[in-house]
Order: structure tokens, then sequence, then C-alpha cells
């Protein structure tokens, strides 16, 4: 516990709940509690105390069906990264939940950032120019949709998306907008020598600061990883982006891309923001894309459960072996305390991204859409799409969940505080 007596780390969990960064819900501060009692007793409790001991559940709650537990430690990790992001600058110690481990740990907490540095020792400060090609890409679908003369009449750029949500609130204003691509980061893992034998994509792991905690958490173990600094992005994003590139093109100018691992908290503060990618690779805005939603991340991302009507959305491309696939693609949109806006655009593999992005981009699916949520042109929104098909030809896309969004409780989270 790295030199942290009980009582101070008693205070210190203290501190963290009653600076309100856990919200206004009082489980998250019950499950800390919970945790840190656990801990100083060296113990680890299963998922189901947890659920039992804490969240009220009986004695027959059933961690395969209901992922309760799972997303409020989530939630409660991210808000513990927020906390010490801006209000515990100058707490001595630093509080953690490993990823998948119910525990709490504590480290020297320092106010200024070292650079990351590699199993080596190597300084891992290179420069990215991912946002850079990215946005050439943006750049080069621009052109290609629209040929010069074209470019300068604003007539192009007339449809019924640019007065329907959520598009109407990303236009009708001059704030910049950011396009934030969903990237996976990779990482080495390597022999005895140091050579890399493969590459490694962890879901828990999604940029080289997490892979340098990773080390720092687990020293006997940090010697077996290498930063790569290498990311990927799924094939389906160009055809997605294909689809938004001629929405937004009126707005070339005030346009950015950044990739989700390179994404700061002080990028959500002052940008209309649209994400597009899987619901994976979400990462960070995670926690306020299912702040106030009806659905719950099951046991994977290709998972989705109704927590009205317990109903599962599970995505099945290639499970079936004969080209067959079944997918989902999620949309949700809300505005911040600021005003600027967020939508994301989220699938569950290749066909849900594409599927999702043609329902968004079709003036007749956002009329069904608006319809079902009995709304006129509601801000806050979201909304699940089901695609099936057969080697790799999408044969349907149909709406088959929706809800309107409360902003309040978004934004709850304090994702973005004292900006």
């Amino acid at each position: 516990m790295s030199g942290i007596s009980p009582d101070e780390l008693h205070a210190l969990s203290e501190r963290i709940i009653n600076s309100g960064v856990l919200g206004r819900s009082k489980k998250y501060g019950a499950i800390l509690r919970y945790l840190v009692e656990c801990t100083l007793e060296g113990q680890s409790p299963k998922e189901a105390a947890i659920a039992v001991d804490v969240l009220g559940k009986d004695a027959e709650f059933d961690v395969g069906k209901d992922s309760i537990v799972r997303v409020h430690i989530f939630h409660l990790r991210n808000k513990l990264d927020i906390y010490y992001s801006d209000l515990g600058l100058k707490e001595k110690y630093r509080l953690d939940i490993p990823k998948g481990q119910y525990i709490v740990t504590t480290s020297a907490n320092t106010e200024t950032e070292e650079p990351a540095t590699s199993i080596t020792g190597k300084p891992l400060d290179r420069p990215s120019y991912t946002p850079w090609l990215a946005a050439f890409v943006v750049f080069l679908l621009i052109l290609n949709f629209f040929p010069d003369d074209e470019l300068a009449d604003s007539a192009v750029f007339s449809s019924p998306l640019s007065v329907a949500q959520p598009w109407q609130s990303l236009l009708d204003d001059e704030l910049p907008i950011l396009l934030v691509i969903g990237d996976y980061y990779i990482f080495g893992e390597v022999d005895e020598n140091g050579n890399v034998l493969r590459m490694v994509r962890e879901f828990d792991i999604n940029s080289r600061e997490e892979l340098a905690e990773l080390q720092q958490r687990q020293p006997a173990t940090a010697d077996n990883y290498y930063n790569l600094d290498l990311s990927y992005i799924p094939v389906s994003i160009a055809n997605a982006m294909a689809r938004l590139v001629p929405i937004l093109g009126s707005k070339a100018d005030r346009l950015s891309v950044k990739m989700m691992s390179e994404l700061d908290t002080a990028d959500l503060a002052n940008n209309h923001l649209i994400y597009l990618g899987y619901l994976s690779a979400v990462d960070t805005l995670l926690d306020l894309m299912f702040a106030d939603s009806g659905l719950s991340i099951g046991a994977t991302y290709d998972e989705l459960i109704n927590l009205e009507t317990n109903e599962y959305y599970i995505g099945s491309t290639g499970l079936s072996g004969d080209g067959s696939f079944q997918d989902y693609g999620m949309v949700s949109a809300f505005p911040a305390p600021n005003g600027n806006q967020f939508l994301l655009i989220a699938g569950m593999r290749d066909e849900g991204l594409v599927n999702i992005a043609q329902q968004m981009t079709s003036p007749e699916s956002l009329a069904v859409l608006m319809e079902a949520l009995k709304g006129e042109n509601p801000v806050s929104f979201e909304a699940l799409y089901e695609v099936f098909g057969f080697d790799n030809t999408n044969f349907g896309g149909e709406l088959v969940y929706s809800r309107l969004l409360d902003t309040q409780v978004i934004w709850e989270t304090r994702l973005i505080s004292n900006q």
C-alpha cells in the first residue's frame, strides 16, 4: 500500500467521496468504502459479493446475466482519474482500482507528470503524426466528393440533414468540430532478450500512458511488454467517414481530427465532438455514453443489455461459420454544459458501424427515429440499430431501441469540471 496507514487511507477515500467527483449517487461512495475495508482486511471480494453487500442485490444474483458491478467499477475508476486530474493534484497518495480486480491500491502521487518511458528506459515522447494524417484523409475525401467548382457552392450542403438532429446542433454555430476516430493502441510482447514476439491488443490498455501504468503496477511482468507507438483503426471507418464528410464539408475550415488514444479532457470543453468507431474503442467517452443510458455493456463489447426489459442484443459477426452476420450500431447524442454537442456513432463490428453511419446520414431514417422518440428534434437521445446480412452484404437495418436522455444526469459525472 506504498506506506500509507489505514487512517490515511480512510481519510483519503473520504476526501474523494466528499469532493463531489463521484456524483450524486451514493453507490459509488459505498463501493469505494467497501473496497477500502476489504483491502485493509487483505480480502479481494468477488463480483457477486459487491452486488449483494453494496448494491442490495439478492443472493441469487447472477454476474453472468447482469453487469451492474462491472459498470459501476468502470465508472468509479474513471471518476478517480478525474479526481486526480483536478481536485487531487496535491494529494500525497494516489488511489486506484486496478483493471480486472476489485481492490484498491495506492501509490505516491506526483503533481508533475514525468515523460513516459519504455521498459528500456527510452523516452516515449515521439511526436504523433496520426492527427495530421487523419486530417489529410478527410481533406482528400472532401475533394473526392466535390469538384472545385462545387466546393464554393453552399447550395451543395443544403439538405434536410442541416435542420435535423443530431446535425443541426453541430452545424448552426461557429464552434470547432472535433472528429474523434476510435483507434486501437498496440504494444509488443517481448522475450527475455527484448525481441518482440508478437503485437498485443488489450481493451484495458489504450495508450502508452496506460501501458506505463500497467508496468508500474506490475513490476514483475513489466519487462514482458514494450511500447511500439502503434495503433490501428477498423477498415469500416473509411466507409463511415465517407458518409459524414459531405455533411461536414461546409465546416471544413473548423473541422479537425484526433485519435481516441490521444484525446485529452480539455478537448471536450470547447469543441463539438463526433466519435466514429467501434463500441469497444469509445474508451474515455464510455462513461458519458452510458451515464443515463437505458443500455448496459454485457460480458463483452459485442453485447448490450436493455436495462428495462433485460433483452440482450448480441452481435454474431463471424460466429456462425457460414458468412452470415448480425450486428448492432449505437448512436448517443447530448449537449455539454458549455453548449457544445456530443455525437457518438459506434458499431459493435464493421457491419454495425457502416449501418449506423448510413442511418445517421439518411433523412428518412432520422425522420423515423425522431418519430420514435416522440420529440421535436431532441438534442439528447440514444438509439440502437440491428443489421444483418451475408458475405459483407447488408440485407437490412432496423431501429430496435430508442430513448431520450437526461443531460443533467450525464454531466453529474463532472468529466468536465471548472472549465
